[in-house]
């Protein structure tokens, strides 16, 4: 065999292994990822590791009830108040002693349960509960360090898969045990029971856990250690082949030595033959001097013409719409070139009256003919320029309808003729729009590409329809349709989803049918609907308004905390927040005011504009939002000190309350006689009490006067619960101005220690993030609040609220 077919064969030999080497570690790479997967699916029938537990132990009333069936296990729970948080838990054990099982093997935990309740939402928390000897006791429960998630059944598919590095230490449970910094983290090593339970602050009434499964999934090998095998594996591919080429390049220079000296040898010969052929070679030569010749000129021309094929298939479509009216402006011109010769000669010898006035017409009718198709030509570049320009902008302009359809479909004739299919348009010539020509376009231009890639495969001739009509109330409604494959239900419900497509990697984007539902819904204002059957061709309904919106408002979030919310909304009552003129009564507050006046400012400089109340669950993560913009404002006040350390991501108001005006009340439970009868700062020091570490003002100032015994509680309600059942003796809190100063949510009532105040220092100022549509907001009602402070009314209602009380003028301060 020649050693250079040889060679070749054990070429295209190694090509073939190494494509299927390749192939062999993609699908390596997809069995590791969805086959080589561990699972540990934990027995929900077995009659040990299955028990629930209610808050009866720690003095609550709940009641939980435990019971199975072949396919599932159900906690049934009475929540009963009684206990600050009252819950119930399903607990399955995963170990029998202080080893539990190691976790770290396994990536996510499937769940398949429902939860049930009397409310609308009724969240789940999910606890992987850990053992440390560093900081767990053995047979003690509340010692094991919990690694929760929350979420809500209801809200999400019957089963659902959580990552195990969702799973973070509950924050309570540190707060409770405290442990040195290394054990603060998430640890996975010795779980001893996965829990599940209602929460720790629930509506009371019947509630119920079922779960049907739940097993950990992991890989046997992590995708990273298999990767990292991968990369060594083909390392010493890489090496072998190396080698095998160092291999057979010193066989083909042994091959080229051997070839070189046979060459010499036929070179030899073939010096005897030469003379005899080259006469022959003469005439040849000559020959192939001229093919050669003739070979250079097409190479030029098919170079040339590789050059020219961009913007030959560029033009094209353009060119062959401009030959029609361009071809007759030619004919018209030399035919009137033809006349005046003839003009010309007659006018040397006899020009008679009648020569002149068929001149006359003759020309005449020449040049309106040239000018209506010179006008046709300079119509179909404008169209063209127009469209470029439309497509590249979103400039608003008056226009017709039929024009933009009609410089779509000069646009979109190149790759329609490509095929057999066929686009009809039926649109009015009277249809005017006052909206942005460029982006429905590109809506129109995306409805032809879908029939084109989508509908009409395998279909040889297909015909698409674009039509529009008037409607009554200063709308049109436009259709696309086309006869088509049809889509299937299960594509048509996830047809607008981004990035969602059937022709991944063959033309298809997944963006056309988003972009255009996000057009319609967002920039003109109007509706889009789709409908098909396979088969039977598709259906797309546009409803525009003539007139698109003058402008698209931003919706403004604005952060407030829950529970203000709620006291907001229950203040208001049926009321209209303009016919609010006094602010004392129940539910009334500092807070409530604030969000009051926030929202007066806003409707009063903002007019235009929406605006959404997004509830935040504390003082901290409503701060955080405003960081990263997740709000465009915080819609009741802050302390300046806390606002000064995000100066940079945030802008401030200006003082909404001055620094000496908070002063609070110490407020008990009206049976709490131990707090009633403190006179002075060393009672104060007597007492258990319960504030936020996030309210700095209020935390810092009990550090100051030296409470040694305080409870970080993250939410108002809870406080009050704590204070109400005698957990804690008081907290701080602005005086309220009805019922003799109490305070009342639900059925707790709390009272301030007569005779006595607190004074937090420093100032509260409103507060909005530093993004464009931010700093609108703080330009339009920064000046307008500070308005209400410079007239008075807000000062007004802060008395009204009971925050600025004269009753207690004469009350001790206790840290003046």
């Amino acid at each position: 065999m020649n050693p250079l077919i040889h060679n070749h064969s054990k070429r295209q030999l190694l090509q073939r292994l190494t494509l299927g080497l390749v192939l062999l570690s993609l699908l390596a790479l997809y069995a590791n990822e969805h086959w080589m997967k561990r699972y540990l699916t934990i027995d929900l029938h077995s009659s040990s590791n299955v028990s629930v537990i209610d808050d009866r132990r720690q003095g609550g009333k709940s009641i939980a009830r435990l019971s199975k069936t072949t396919n599932n296990v159900r906690l049934d729970c009475d929540i009963i108040p009684g206990y600050q948080w009252p819950f119930c838990e399903l607990a399955i054990e995963l170990g029998n002693d202080v080893t539990g099982i190691n976790l770290n093997q396994f990536d996510s935990l499937r769940l398949k349960l429902h939860s049930e309740g009397p409310e609308k939402d009724n969240p789940v928390r999910v606890f992987l509960r850990n053992f440390n000897p560093a900081y767990s006791v053995a047979d003690s429960a509340a010692t094991l360090k919990p690694h929760e998630i929350v979420y809500d059944p209801q809200k999400n598919a019957a089963a659902v898969e959580f990552q195990l590095s969702q799973f973070m230490v509950a924050s309570w449970w540190t707060q409770e045990n405290p442990t040195s910094i290394e054990h603060l983290g998430p640890q996975l090593d010795r779980v001893l029971a996965i829990s599940f339970t209602t929460g720790g602050n629930v509506t009371p009434g019947k509630h119920s856990i079922t779960v049907e499964s739940a097993e950990f999934v992991g890989l046997w090998i992590s995708t990273e250690n298999f990767r990292l095998g991968l990369i060594f594996f083909w390392l010493a591919i890489i090496l072998a082949y190396l080698a095998w080429e160092w291999r057979e390049s010193k066989q083909e220079l042994r091959e080229s030595d051997r070839l070189k000296k046979a060459l010499e040898k036929n070179n030899e010969e073939l010096e005897s033959k030469v003379e005899e052929r080259t006469r022959a070679l003469a005439a040849s030569n000559s020959r192939l001097i001229d093919t050669l010749q003739n070979l250079e000129g097409t190479r030029y021309e098919l170079v040339e013409n590789e050059k020219n094929a961009a913007l030959g298939a560029l033009v094209s479509g353009v060119a062959h719409e401009l030959n029609t009216p361009i071809g007759n402006a030619l004919l018209v011109s030399s035919t009137l070139s033809d006349k005046v010769r003839e003009l010309e000669t007659i006018s040397e010898s006899q020009l008679t009256r009648k020569a002149l006035r068929d001149f006359f017409a003759d020309a005449n009718q020449g040049t309106v003919m040239l000018q209506e198709n010179l006008e046709r030509a300079a119509t179909l570049i404008s169209s063209f320029k127009q469209l470029s320009a439309d497509q590249h902008s979103e400039q608003r302009r008056q226009f017709r309808l039929l024009d933009v359809v009609e410089e779509t479909q000069l646009a979109m004739n190149p790759r329609i003729r490509q095929t057999s299919h066929v686009l009809a348009i039926d649109i009015p010539p009277e249809l005017i729009m006052d909206a942005f020509p460029g982006p429905l376009s590109q809506i129109f231009i995306n409805f032809i590409n879908n029939s084109l890639l989508h509908a009409f495969e395998n279909i040889p001739q297909g015909h698409m329809l674009l039509s529009a009509r008037a409607l009554d109330n200063d709308m049109v409604e436009i259709k696309f349709s086309d006869d088509g494959n049809g889509i299937p239900a299960s594509v048509l419900r996830r047809v607008f989803e981004p990035f969602f497509t059937t022709k991944l990697g063959k033309g298809g984007s997944g963006l056309g049918m988003h972009l255009a539902h996000t057009v319609v819904t967002q920039i003109f204002g109007g509706k889009i609907d789709i409908e098909s059957l396979p088969g039977e061709g598709t259906s797309i309904r546009l409803l525009l308004p003539l007139i698109a919106p003058k402008d698209n408002p931003y919706v403004f979030k604005l952060g407030v905390p829950k529970d203000v919310l709620e006291d907001y909304q229950s203040f208001l009552g049926d009321r209209k927040l303009e016919q609010v003129s006094d602010f004392s009564g129940e539910h009334s507050r500092r807070d409530v005011v604030e969000l009051a006046f926030f929202i007066r400012a806003f409707n009063t400089t903002l007019t235009s504009h929406p605006y959404e109340l997004v509830a935040v669950d504390s003082y901290a993560n409503g701060l955080e939002q405003l960081r990263t913009s997740s709000i465009a404002a915080l819609a009741t006040t802050c302390w300046q000190s806390d606002l000064l350390a995000y100066a940079e991501e945030i802008s401030m108001s200006d003082a909404m309350i001055a620094d000496g005006q908070s002063v609070v009340g110490i407020y008990t439970d009206p049976h709490n006689q131990i707090a009633l009868r403190c006179k002075s700062l060393d009672d104060f020091r007597q007492l258990r009490l319960v504030s936020n570490r996030d309210w700095s003002a209020d935390w810092n100032t009990l550090t100051e006067l030296g409470i040694s015994h305080c409870v970080d509680v993250k939410t108002w309600r809870q406080m009050l619960y704590m204070v109400s059942s005698g957990e804690v003796d008081a907290l701080l809190a602005p005086f309220a101005t009805h019922h003799e100063m109490a305070i009342e949510l639900d059925d707790c009532q709390l009272v301030p220690v007569p005779g006595l105040r607190i004074a937090l220092h420093g100032s509260r100022h409103f507060a909005c993030g530093k993004c464009a549509h931010s700093n609108l907001l703080a330009e339009a009602i920064f000046p307008e609040l500070k308005r209400y402070i410079d007239d008075g009314s807000f000062a007004k209602a802060l008395r009204e609220c009971g925050f600025i009380n004269t009753e207690t003028a004469d009350w001790i301060v206790l840290n003046p």
